[in-house]
């Protein structure tokens, strides 16, 4: 059973206030009078409270990660806007890219709700971390965790254990950008041991000593020595009496 227009109720309210003796004519203004009211009435209500009869909620796309021309365009396609909000370092997601939405994602919203994207300005500032005390592995695990790379590694003489970190070149707390170089200076434990004086002896004869002595033979070079035999040592770096770490290098020159 269908139920009556909405006309119709109206009209039987409106005989039921008038007399029965009303005119035709009359009671068709009266009818266009109440229809009219009623017709008001609903626009100031669309007017006063703008919200649509049937919502169309639907859920906000995931967009992290994405360059910001993609997720704009994907937030455009489920009826939402994007508003950036700006940028901020991140180690992970390359600049360009969105690390944050607000609201975030698979969040029911009206279509047509601002979605606000903050983006990636790509890894930020690195301060070189302290590694002093450090074995050498040990310090190239921590640098390569911060995101540094190790370029040189220099031994010096020093009373710290042999191949302990002394140094850092640029020094610990200092601000680098991610990926760059740092130098490491090692200890080559204290300089204790004499160097021999090896000048004047055949090659097989100085390497000896100085590895009696606890020293190690570096680099060999050659030079003319119009008064030495061929094979005898001419110079050596360092010199007779400095003092050298343990198995420091001895460099020799030899006669050719």
């Amino acid at each position: 059973m269908t139920s009556p227009p909405v006309w119709q109720h109206f009209w039987d309210r409106a005989k039921r206030l008038w007399p029965v003796t009303v005119k035709g004519r009359d009671r068709l203004r009266i009818l266009a009078i109440l229809g009219g009211a009623v017709l008001a009435g609903y626009l100031v209500t669309c007017v006063a409270y703008p919200a649509r009869l049937i919502t169309r909620d639907r859920e906000v796309v995931r967009v992290l990660g994405l360059p910001r021309a993609q997720a704009e365009k994907e937030l455009a396609q489920q009826g939402f806007k994007s508003k950036l909000d700006g940028e901020e370092p991140d180690p992970v997601i390359p600049a360009g890219h969105v690390v944050w939405q607000d609201p975030p994602p698979s969040t029911s919203l009206t279509g047509g709700t601002i979605v606000h994207l903050t983006l990636s300005s790509g890894p930020g500032p690195v301060t070189v971390p302290d590694v002093v005390s450090f074995e050498l592995d040990q310090a190239r695990q921590v640098m390569d965790a911060a995101g540094l790379r190790i370029n040189d590694i220099d031994s010096v003489p020093n009373a710290s254990e042999p191949g302990l970190i002394i140094a850092t070149r640029p020094a610990a707390g200092s601000v680098r950008q991610p990926g760059s170089a740092i130098d490491l200076v090692v200890s080559s434990g204290p300089a204790d041991i004499r160097v021999p004086d090896v000048v004047g002896l055949k090659q097989e004869v100085a390497r000896q000593r100085l590895e009696a002595a606890g020293l190690r033979l570096g680099t060999i070079t050659t030079r003319s020595g119009r008064r030495s035999p061929a094979g005898v040592v001419l110079d050596q770096r360092p010199g007779a009496g400095v003092f050298s770490p343990h198995e420091g290098r001895v460099s020799l020159v030899i006669s050719n």
